[in-house]
């Protein structure tokens, strides 16, 4: 027992330095290492833009063969992810990485689980060229929304005098950016204290206190760093059944100190986006807390701690 306060005493101080390590004005004025969106400060996007935006995100002719859209595999009625183990390429075949949501990619600092792309500019480019996404390229895009109709009448009465790249481009982002949306514990945090109940806020406290916010923290609780993916012991004990993905951001840049690294993922809609990490093999919410106990702490919790930690995490879903 003396071992684990003692423990829990040096993640502390290790949170501590980690929040100053992220000075923001939010952080300082409300004393949480986690800042909340405030609905009234909410960037109002111009509907007509948004519209075109939406339109765009579900359009399958950005793709070269006409089978995927953006949505393919970021299904907004899934809160942005497509709870599959592995979205499925132009060809059918499972994608490397599981997807993450995108509700929230415009509050993340990095992109990507291998945290390489830095802004929903680039996502987008990436995506568009990417062979086995939409294997597409701008000329070909660009020739084919012209040919349909009522596209060029949509573009400028969003404000944009020509279909390009950029056009398409900022369309895209808009929607995506205006997809961001409170949650309760954001509600909680800008001193609502009776948007979570009792085993909500205890489990809040044991995320701090257990130290998943020396990560987990920002705006976007998460999504502003690489981690290593085991810090503690490593996840994969087997040589043998490593795969190229598991590697992580040493894929691209061929360090030994930078295998397993991933980015930290946000946790905002965590409740509602399994399966979890970047091999999905975590199924459930449990699983991937007790799995980041073990790995990235080095403790084992309590049943009560989990049931409690996880009641927290449901009060970061988007409220519809």
């Amino acid at each position: 027992m003396l071992e684990q306060i003692n423990y829990k005493v040096l993640l502390y101080i290790f949170i501590v330095l980690m929040v100053g390590a992220f000075p923001t004005e939010s952080i300082a004025q409300s004393k949480e290492s986690i800042v909340p969106i405030n609905a009234e400060n909410l960037p109002v996007y111009n509907a007509d833009r948004l519209a075109l935006g939406n339109r765009l995100f579900h359009e399958r002719k950005l793709s070269s063969n006409g089978d995927l859209s953006c949505a393919s595999c970021h299904n907004l009625e899934k809160y942005a992810a497509d709870g599959r183990d592995f979205s499925l390429d132009n060809a059918g075949k499972p994608l490397d990485y599981n997807t993450p949501s995108i509700q929230y990619a415009s509050l993340n600092y990095y992109l990507n689980w291998l945290g390489n792309i830095e802004s929903l500019t680039l996502q987008i480019d990436h995506i568009i060229h990417s062979p086995r996404e939409l294997n597409s390229n701008w000329l070909s895009i660009i020739q084919r929304l012209n040919q349909i109709n009522d596209y060029k009448g949509l573009f400028v009465k969003a404000g944009y005098a020509e279909i390009n790249q950029e056009s398409i481009t900022d369309a895209l982002v808009t929607f995506e950016r205006s997809l961001v949306q409170p949650s309760r514990f954001d509600e909680y945090l800008l001193g609502n204290k009776n948007s979570i109940n009792e085993q909500e806020v205890r489990g809040y406290e044991l995320f701090k206190e257990y130290g998943c916010v020396s990560c987990h923290q920002g705006i976007n609780i998460g999504g502003n760093m690489r981690q290593t993916f085991g810090v503690i012991q490593r996840y994969y004990d087997d040589e043998n059944i490593l795969k190229t993905r598991d590697l992580g951001y040493y894929n691209l840049s061929g360090y030994a100190d930078d295998k397993f690294l991933f980015r930290v993922p946000s946790l905002r809609n965590v409740a509602q986006t399994a399966p979890y990490f970047h091999d999905a093999s975590a199924k459930t919410l449990t699983t991937a807390i007790e799995v980041m106990f073990k790995f990235q702490i080095g403790m084992k919790p309590s049943q009560q701690d989990v049931e409690d930690i996880t009641a927290f995490l449901k009060t970061l879903d988007a409220v519809r």
